[in-house]
């Protein structure tokens, strides 16, 4: 097991104003952050992942037990020492005046600056070597304020490395990004606790990006927190008493979240036929048909052993031409797959029925 480089005893965090009783947002116990691993901090909104982060960086005062790292007690060091030990990156962060992306990531060195405040030679060396780290060394001339979303925050992902930090937070640092961004971040992360043995944690609503990159999931619920691998979250069937509802529900061999009909409507089984097989056109027969399937799941037909609708996706004569056979009520239908919508189509039978 790799070393514990953050550890926690008996943490409660909450917020302490004078003359009212302390609002306790989590009772958290034991906690351990440790070297190469890239943990994720998930949970639904108000259950208090940004207190926590804000409690295990010493930017929150715990309301009773402490953190340590390297052995340290966080709250007995000063802001500057902290920041030799602990680096933060935010979900948006403004960057004041006409800065450039390698002056930006030289801002994570100034913890090191000597007594006349100047930075070294081998400071710009670090600077440098972190924008490699991160793929955006071709930055280095811009100014930080002319930056897409994306590549801002591989550029404060590279000022933290540049910090030269053992922790490394992250509040939610892919909100404002696309999905490509955002896989792209999530990699490199795992990527930096690899190759730098950096303990790594990330706060986010992307539960199904984390489930295929992180080491461990951190999910909050109810002021608890439950840790453990995504193979071992997901078998536990936890990620679906976590975060279903009557509207949406997590399938665990496939690993999203699919979305339930408010209301019950008709039974239906969907197969292929072997003639299939003889098809050429552009569409790929197996994957149109499971998101068909999917779609009328999603609208609130079932699948049943006995059903009231029995849909074959066939081949036609032509080899670049299927159309759906549809069994209803003793009688069969035949719609071309180019012309229509499937499941209106089974809608108007449905309720002439």
């Amino acid at each position: 097991m790799n070393e514990s480089v953050l550890s926690t005893r008996n943490l409660i965090t909450g917020y302490q104003d004078k003359g009212v009783a302390p609002k306790v947002v989590g009772k958290y116990g034991e906690l351990h952050l440790r070297r190469g691993e890239f943990n994720v901090l998930i949970g639904v909104n108000g259950v208090g992942k940004s207190t926590l982060l804000k409690t295990l960086s010493g930017e929150i005062i715990p309301l009773e037990g402490e953190v340590t790292i390297n052995g340290q007690v966080l709250n007995e060091l000063s802001n500057t020492q902290r920041s030799l030990l602990i680096s933060f990156v935010f979900s948006n962060t403004s960057i004041v005046g006409k800065l450039t992306v390698f002056e930006t990531v030289l801002m994570g060195r100034y913890p090191y600056v000597n007594w006349w405040g100047k930075l070294k030679e081998e400071d710009h060396r670090i600077a440098l070597d972190a924008l490699k780290d991160v793929g955006a060394d071709h930055l280095k001339e811009r100014y930080i304020n002319t930056l897409s979303d994306g590549e801002r925050q591989k550029v404060m992902i590279a000022r933290a490395i540049a910090q030269n930090t053992d922790v490394i937070f992250l509040d939610e640092p892919s909100a404002h990004l696309d999905l490509i961004n955002r896989i792209e971040i999530f990699q490199l992360l795992k990527s930096i606790a690899r190759k730098k043995q950096k303990a790594i944690l990330l706060s986010t609503h992307e539960i199904e990006m984390s489930l295929q990159v992180a080491d461990n999931l951190w999910i909050l619920y109810d002021k608890e927190v439950k840790i453990g691998s995504p193979s071992e979250i997901v078998a536990t069937n936890f990620i679906n008493q976590t975060f279903s509802s009557p509207s949406i529900a997590f399938n665990a061999k496939s690993g999203v979240f699919n979305f339930c009909a408010s209301e019950r409507l008709f039974s239906f089984k969907i197969s292929l036929s072997q003639e299939v097989e003889n098809y050429k056109g552009p569409i790929d027969p197996v994957i149109y048909l499971e998101w068909e399937l999917k779609k009328m799941i999603s609208e609130g037909a079932y699948i049943d052993g006995n059903p009231q609708f029995d849909i074959i996706l066939r081949g036609m004569e032509k080899e670049e031409a299927l159309h759906w056979e549809v069994n209803f009520d003793g009688k069969k239908y035949t719609y071309d797959l180019s012309k229509c919508s499937l499941f209106s189509e089974l809608m108007k039978l449905y309720q002439l029925d």
